[in-house]
């Protein structure tokens, strides 16, 4: 009787279990949400900046788009490029991206619009079958990216007004032409890696992207620093670096707190009322040590 009873209660919990994972993994769009479409066209820009979005704040979850590695969770986040986000529309993407489900968070609140479709533009080139719906054709815009290779940093550094003014020309077809809708990043050398200057800058049609670093950025004991000027996105045309130590930034010179007498610090450094204190405990109790020694061993000497 008690095994029955047992038996009903584990089929109950497996039938509830399993109506609770179908709802789970049966996410719908509303109707009013399914024919949305993009207010910004789709390119190859607004792909690689949906991929440094996606890296930020969705890999974690579904992990490498085509690699078929996301995290065991329940319900399973999927490969964004397998068919189960295929065929959703843009506007179903869209809004599940937007209003979030479970472990997935409500993305309205975390990043705009308009890079919740860069992400989308980024999933939809994993997607060979895709045709926008706000285009006449099936073809993701391209206009806006440089299509040439063998690209070259010129950088022209401007010590008055501390700027960085790069020109970037790349090989088109024999011939050295601008290299125009290309990210380039600004940064500075630190001890555990690279600090942003601002936010990657597009080369205009003339190929120039220009940034201006702060006044007050902390150098070395002379004010040195080391910036670094690369091309974001190197899967595209490779890694192309520029780097040069320039004097733009503030004296500064560290100080191992270490080296002062402190609690933190190290034996020879203790505070000289810690040192004091610690003795001056220290000393009696091993009077009193000695003492009981002594009259242990007179102990034993009368015992005898």
């Amino acid at each position: 009787m008690k095994n029955n009873f047992l038996n009903k209660i584990l089929f109950s919990a497996l039938i509830i279990g399993l109506s609770v994972s179908a709802f789970a993994q049966n996410w719908q769009a509303p109707a009013s949400e399914k024919d949305k479409t993009s207010p910004i066209p789709f390119s190859t820009k607004t792909k690689q900046e949906g991929k440094d979005i996606f890296n930020k704040n969705c890999k974690s979850c579904h992990g490498e788009i085509g690699k078929n590695n996301p995290v065991a969770l329940s319900p399973n986040p999927g490969d964004p490029a397998s068919e189960k986000f295929s065929v959703n529309t843009d506007g179903e993407l869209f809004y599940k991206i937007t209003t979030g489900k479970g472990a997935m968070p409500k993305f309205k609140d975390i990043i705009s619009e308009n890079e919740r479709w860069a992400v989308i533009s980024y999933i939809r080139s994993f997607h060979p079958d895709y045709k926008p719906a706000n285009t006449n054709s099936g073809d993701v815009v391209e206009e806006e990216s440089f299509n040439g290779k063998n690209l070259k940093l010129f950088v022209n550094l401007d010590q008055v007004n501390l700027e960085a003014n790069v020109e970037v020309q790349g090989d088109v077809d024999g011939e050295t032409k601008a290299a125009n809708g290309v990210r380039v990043g600004f940064f500075i050398k630190r001890t555990f890696g690279l600090l942003p200057v601002c936010e990657p800058v597009t080369t205009d049609n003339n190929g120039l992207a220009k940034a201006i670093f702060p006044k007050d950025l902390p150098g070395d004991s002379t004010g040195n620093y080391e910036i670094i000027i690369k091309l974001i996105d190197n899967d595209l045309y490779g890694d192309v670096v520029y780097k040069e130590k320039i004097n733009w930034g503030k004296s500064f010179v560290y100080e191992n707190p270490l080296d002062h007498r402190a609690l933190w610090g190290n034996r020879s450094n203790a505070p000289w009322w810690l040192l004091i204190t610690y003795f001056a405990l220290l000393g009696p109790a091993l009077i009193v040590i000695v003492w009981v020694m002594l009259q242990l061993k007179k102990l034993k000497g009368l015992g005898k």
